[in-house]
């Protein structure tokens, strides 16, 4: 069932519920305040002929057209002595109990060949005198007052039906056209259609999330076309110096030893790049680090052991100044790794036998390096994924290192940064928010 039918049965069904019980109420209340007054009217008859019977003047009026009163008169053992009922209706139980006891009423109604009657049984002290009145009246009056609430009934809900399904095709319209961009979408692949839906209500609202859903999309898909395709033309370089170094190889088994290790240490340098450049991209593309949650870690620990650890690795001297200390939330490894790719960055640019420093003070840390240093306007390029100055073409890496640095910082709330340091080369860091109450620690160099 389409959302529309729903929407209109439901409307139709509470309008039916709503008008039932209006009318049913009206109906009772209705039928309770006629029966009442047929009760005053008779109080008011009864009072003339109780008058009578105390006087032993009990007269039953005669039936005219325009006398709607029953009369009758019961003796002490609820004999019936006069009566202008119109048929011989026997005294009820009820009735027969007040006989004999004056100040005493029984009201209740009578049904007598299918006709209702309203009778008053008022007691005396020698008998009983009964009041009756026809509710061929009242009943004619609800017979009409159900039928029009019938009919009343009907038609609300029929234009509640009507209603709802003006209202739902109202709301279900731009539904209907988002749920078209949707399936073309799915079917095409493409996320340039149009999207219909504004305004500040839940459809509008929709279909602005729906946009800004396809705007990610679309960011998100072509994010990752530019990482194949910068991707494939990064590994083109060692997979190409790979086979040509084997290619010597095969074409040469005569050359000398020396020749040979040379062409063996390419292979290795190549397969050590092609190594660093795979697992460069499957921690981008796996989404490794967008998953791990945030830590409290104190950044001259963390800059120390990533010191000790990269210095070891590529037997360079790397000097951690902490100038002021800090602890900072972010993910520990993934933090871990972009610090280790700015000293491995540092380690490559910086061919001088001076040590790398890295400094931290606060929730910065930064390297720097003696390298040939970062071209005049390309402080933010460095960043970006593949990225290779014009003097940094000819070196190793993957070209993933500072991006991935960007993105670990990014997501920490943090922002990076890049530079000259003073004296020649490049100083390249980032800055990350202090964890709420962390004192001010008293300065420390370590090394």
């Amino acid at each position: 069932m389409s959302l529309r039918w729903k929407i209109a049965l439901s409307l139709a069904t509470v309008a039916l519920i709503a008008t039932s019980a209006v009318g049913l109420i009206s109906y009772r209340s209705t039928s309770t305040r006629l029966v009442s007054e047929v009760d005053r009217s008779i109080t008011q008859a009864s009072q003339q002929m109780v008058d009578q019977a105390r006087n032993d003047r009990v007269r039953i009026p005669n039936r005219g057209l325009l006398e709607v009163y029953w009369v009758r008169v019961l003796g002490a053992d609820g004999s019936i002595i006069a009566t202008s009922f119109p048929a011989e209706v026997p005294v009820d139980t009820t009735a027969a109990e007040v006989v004999g006891q004056p100040q005493q009423i029984d009201r209740e109604t009578i049904t007598y060949d299918g006709n209702a009657v309203r009778v008053h049984t008022i007691g005396l002290p020698n008998g009983a005198v009964q009041i009756g009145r026809s509710l061929d009246e009242v009943d004619s009056v609800l017979t009409d007052l159900r039928r029009r609430t019938l009919l009343l009934v009907v038609l609300v809900s029929m234009a509640a039906a009507l209603l709802g399904w003006l209202i739902a095709g109202t709301v279900a319209a731009p539904l209907r056209r988002l749920t078209k961009a949707a399936e073309d979408v799915g079917s095409s692949g493409r996320f340039d259609v149009e999207v219909p839906g504004t305004g500040t209500d839940e459809v509008g609202r929709l279909g602005t999330a729906f946009r800004y859903m396809l705007g990610a999309l679309a960011v998100s898909r072509a994010e990752q076309q530019r990482l194949v395709q910068d991707a494939g033309h990064e590994l083109r370089t060692p997979l190409t110096s790979l086979k040509t170094n084997l290619s010597v190889l095969r074409r040469h088994p005569e050359m000398t030893p020396e020749m040979r290790d040379g062409l063996l240490d390419d292979l290795d340098s190549e397969v050590t790049e092609l190594t660093d450049l795979v697992n460069e991209l499957v921690a981008v593309a796996s989404g490794d680090l967008e998953a791990e949650p945030n830590e409290r870690v104190e950044l001259p620990v963390l800059a120390g052991d990533v010191a000790e650890r990269v210095g070891r690795r590529r037997s360079r001297d790397v000097v951690v100044d902490v100038r002021s200390s800090a602890i900072v939330d972010a993910p520990r490894s993934a933090l871990d790794r972009a610090v280790t790719n700015l000293v491995d960055n540092a380690c490559k640019f910086d061919q001088t036998a001076g040590p790398i420093e890295v400094v931290v003070e606060g929730g910065t840390l930064t390297v720097l390096d003696r390298g040939p240093g970062i071209p005049p306007g390309e402080e933010e390029l460095v960043f970006d994924r593949f990225h290779r100055s014009e003097a940094a073409r000819t070196m190793p890496g993957s070209g993933l290192g500072l991006s991935i640095v960007r993105d670990v910082v990014t997501r920490a709330g943090g922002t990076v940064s890049a530079g000259p340091r003073d004296g020649g080369g490049a100083a390249i860091g980032f800055t990350l928010p202090v964890s709420p109450g962390w004192p001010a620690a008293t300065n420390q160099t370590a090394e």
